[in-house]
């Protein structure tokens, strides 16, 4: 390992760098939202990408400082008002947490959501909403089964000899609890944002959130399969080469890592 990267300000150079590479590609439109309130933007992609390679706690920051500087400069991606960057955070945070002992706040984080969102205005009139999310948090479980999960996680520290083929499982996995976490968190927020700021209606947003439901698992099925092939190609070249990232094997961040026997 080289002595720079080992240095307390490589992780925050880095932070920098992918902020900005994070604020570009969130520019980019993803597609348009359903029913006209503003934009989805490529940010959802790019986030889970930055916490796989700066891990849970960088990778959050990165993305949090992107997020916030691209609102000021597109406010039409902020489908949240400032609560958008909460829900992009969290797919930063599962992609960079899968990896670490960090990983069981992935399913509570689903669990909270689902509740929080159950119990708001529109909860009750729209329960099937959440079938999809329910499926992905049930995928997300995989990674604790015992035998299993220990399969599924070694490709994810990225070692020269990890099997392709169960990486490549591994990473689509990883990629699909990630950006389905964002949606999650924002549906969550959104069954309540909307009616505290635009005064409207659970009725009128539950058929909002209706049009969403055929729409979303396409929109995150094809994200998580352009974030696992790009995170796919990352790890061949990061199992080959000591580019001090993923971040969280770096020095003191090992200790975020697990171990042989916690895998």
């Amino acid at each position: 390992m080289s002595n720079y990267t080992r240095s307390l300000a490589y992780p925050w150079a880095l932070t920098g760098i992918f902020a900005a590479v994070h604020l570009v590609i969130t520019l980019i439109p993803f597609s348009i939202g359903v029913g006209g309130a503003g934009e989805i933007s490529f940010g959802l992609v790019s986030a889970p990408i930055l916490g796989f390679l700066l891990g849970p706690f960088f990778g959050v920051i990165a993305v949090v400082i992107g997020s916030v500087i691209a609102l000021f400069i597109n406010p039409a991606i902020a489908i949240l008002g400032p609560f958008t960057v909460i829900a992009t955070a969290a797919g930063a945070f599962a992609a960079g947490a899968m990896r670490t002992k960090l990983r069981v706040a992935i399913p509570a984080l689903y669990l909270v959501a689902i509740a929080v969102f159950l119990v708001s205005p529109i909860g009750l009139l729209i329960p099937h909403f959440l079938l999809f999310h329910i499926i992905v948090f049930l995928l997300s479980l995989i990674f604790f089964v015992p035998g299993i999960s220990k399969r599924l996680i070694e490709p994810l520290m990225l070692e020269r000899s990890f099997n392709r083929l169960l990486g490549l499982v591994s990473i689509w996995l990883l990629s699909i609890v990630a950006v389905t976490l964002d949606n999650v968190i924002g549906s969550m927020i959104g069954a309540y944002y909307f009616i505290a700021v635009f005064g409207m209606t659970p009725e009128a947003l539950a058929g909002l959130f209706v049009l969403g439901i055929p729409v979303i698992p396409i929109e995150r099925i094809v994200g998580s399969v352009i974030v696992a092939l790009i995170l796919i190609a990352l790890a061949e070249v990061l199992a080959r080469a000591d580019f001090g990232l993923p971040l969280s094997r770096v020095g003191t961040y090992e200790l975020l890592e697990l171990s042989e026997e916690e895998v």
